[in-house]
């Protein structure tokens, strides 16, 4: 073997080695890139409700409030919550560090509910939690799961994301 072909070896040796280091490098930034950005490809967990709202969880109404429903977004859990006068509450609890926010709700019409601070406006259906700042859209989450507890039999129906219905 000639130092030619032996240096010829060497370099397509190290050519090898750089490509394959830049491939594994390559899959780590992109693995790193979309892990922030992909949260829903990581297992979910899952949520229960019982005839309250979510179980161990502040999406919940109290023991002396008649639960109105519950819903879950990819983002938040939400249950609207009626007090023995009549009034409404907001519950909802943002998935990602589970913060609660409690507000006094009021009923719209077609079943929605809506809840202020100062400065967002949420409102709930069976179909979306829409969270605007006076005329601007904030946000707006499709329900993947809505509980209708003024219904006869109340049950856990999954939202048809293609035609936002029920069932």
């Amino acid at each position: 073997m000639s130092i030619d072909d032996a240096r010829a070896d060497w370099l397509r040796t190290l050519l090898r080695t750089l490509l394959a280091a830049a491939a594994v490098g390559a899959a780590l930034c992109t693995l790193m890139a979309t892990n922030g950005y992909l949260p829903l490809a990581a297992a979910k967990p899952a949520f229960v409700v019982d005839g309250r709202g979510y179980v161990n969880t502040p999406a919940r109404c109290d023991a002396a409030q008649t639960p109105v429903f519950a819903g879950r977004t990819p983002l938040s859990l939400i249950a609207i919550c009626q007090d023995k006068r009549g009034g409404y509450e907001y519950r909802g609890m943002r998935l990602r560090d589970r913060a609660l926010l409690k507000l006094p709700a009021e009923q719209l019409g077609n079943g929605c509910f809506g809840a202020s601070t100062k400065d967002i406006t949420y409102t709930v259906s069976e179909r979306k939690l829409l969270l605007t700042a006076k005329l601007r859209v904030v946000r707006d989450e499709a329900m993947l799961e809505f509980t209708d507890f003024t219904a006869e039999a109340p049950a856990a129906a999954p939202v048809d994301k293609a035609s936002g219905t029920v069932g």
